[in-house]
């Protein structure tokens, strides 16, 4: 996926509708302040071999990764949780590589599309 497609424009034109630009901005700046903190737990969780660690750090990644559009990110975290809750460790270590991947692929989009 290349960087200009990783975020659903319809989600952020939803949040504009509520609350203009300036809704958009601060959801954007709180999505990219929250997210690093959350992968940094999953892969502290991978560390420990702590399933449900990382299974709550994806839980609330996906919830903020799909409020604000980032459809990869979101994708990769609810896989991820369901591959944490059935403890299927080995199996979601690649995956988290690809998160990081994917959310700083979303996080470049999202700063190019903040408004000013």
């Amino acid at each position: 996926m290349n960087t200009e497609d990783c975020i659903d424009r319809a989600a952020l034109d939803r949040l504009r509708r509520v609350g203009q630009d300036e809704l958009v901005k601060q959801m954007i700046d709180i999505f990219l302040d929250y997210a690093p903190k959350m992968i940094h737990n999953a892969l502290a969780g991978e560390q420990e071999g702590d399933c449900l660690a990382i299974e709550r750090a994806v839980h609330s990644l996906k919830s903020s990764a799909g409020h604000i559009g980032a459809s990869a990110v979101h994708d990769l975290a609810r896989r991820l949780e369901s591959l944490a809750r059935n403890k299927q460790f080995d199996t979601l270590k690649p995956l988290l590589r690809e998160l990081e991947t994917a959310f700083e692929q979303a996080r470049r989009r999202l700063e190019e599309l903040k408004p000013a």
